[in-house]
């Protein structure tokens, strides 16, 4: 019989638990036969790791062992759930790597883990890694997957994915623009191709003055692509044509192409010059050459460059991502 304590635990964990969270709403009491219906629902769970396909293999064994230590934590648990949780493990590590054993005794891990740890002195320590830490890590390693498919000047390594998404929010914002300047943007995106261009540097437009070819910056720098005077002059731009955005374009089209062939094609290196110049984006190579013997990308640059052109590049990206690029 179960103790109205007992009852009252069981209530209170319900959300651990799908098939007793499906209870009828005016239910009232937890029958003996909800608990035996869950357990044998995760034990299923297990046995289908091995009956299912390798690619499924992985998430089911996550997900097994997920319930079995839902089942664990439950007041209700018992020896039975114990011997679930070694099975739940025992499937786990083989496809993700060995996890914290919490209570379980030597000769249970021995169990889980093989004859090889019988053999190993006893001050032998495996790395430990939580589900929650494993899975965070699958989906790091999944995402830089998924931008190596992509084009070179989207990628960014899962280590700096943080310094991409700290631009998203004002990626969001100038996205709004870019879609409002759909018909800008493709006048952009015309050129670009005539020129060889890998036509996502459009966004490089509605990072530089959100579209609008009369902006000008506290220093100087006018129109669309906000060339600064000396470099507007030297791509045939006046005091007029700066702000016309068919001229411009065709000039910051080849200004662009330019710094793409000074870098060797490395367009996030070319994009930082853009805005930073050239001179300060080589000298920096430079000293990164002679001190690691190889040339650097924009990210291994990322703490040595000014702190406008550190945000640069990624919040190109995030535009980017923001306006369909990756689509």
């Amino acid at each position: 019989m179960f103790s109205v304590r007992l009852g009252l635990a069981v209530l209170l964990s319900l959300s651990a638990f799908p098939a007793l969270a499906a209870a009828p709403p005016d239910s009232t009491e937890i029958t003996p036969m909800d608990w035996v219906r869950e357990v044998v629902r995760v034990r299923h769970a297990i046995e289908a790791v091995e009956d299912a396909s390798p690619i499924a293999q992985p998430d089911l064994a996550a997900v097994a062992l997920e319930d079995a230590l839902a089942l664990a934590a439950h007041p209700l648990s018992d020896g039975s759930v114990r011997d679930l949780v070694v099975q739940a493990q025992a499937v786990y590590e083989p496809h993700h790597g060995p996890v914290s054993m919490g209570p379980l005794s030597a000769l249970e891990v021995t169990e889980i883990r093989g004859p090889m740890l019988a053999a190993l002195d006893n001050n032998f320590a495996p790395p430990l890694e939580s589900p929650a830490v494993a899975a965070a890590r699958r989906a790091a390693l999944a995402a830089e997957a998924d931008r190596a498919q992509g084009p070179d000047w989207l990628f960014y390594p899962a280590a700096s994915a943080p310094l991409v998404e700290r631009q998203r929010r004002s990626a969001r914002r100038l996205a709004q623009t870019g879609r409002r300047g759909r018909r800008t943007l493709r006048q952009i995106e015309r050129t670009l191709a005539r020129r060889g261009l890998p036509t996502d540097l459009q966004y490089v437009a509605v990072i530089e003055s959100a579209l609008n070819p009369r902006a000008e910056s506290w220093a100087g720098a006018r129109g669309l692509w906000q060339f600064m005077p000396e470099t507007a002059a030297e791509f045939g731009l006046d005091s007029l044509t700066v702000e016309d955005p068919a001229a411009s374009t065709e000039a910051a089209a080849r200004y662009l192409r330019q710094l793409a062939r000074m870098f060797e094609g490395d367009y996030q290196l070319a994009l930082a010059a853009y805005n930073a110049g050239p001179g300060r984006v080589r000298r920096l190579m430079r000293e990164h050459e002679a001190e690691t013997g190889k040339k650097p990308t924009f990210w291994e640059l990322h703490d040595a460059l000014p702190r406008e052109t550190r945000q640069y590049v990624p919040r190109f990206i995030a535009v980017a991502e923001a306006l369909g690029a990756r689509g």
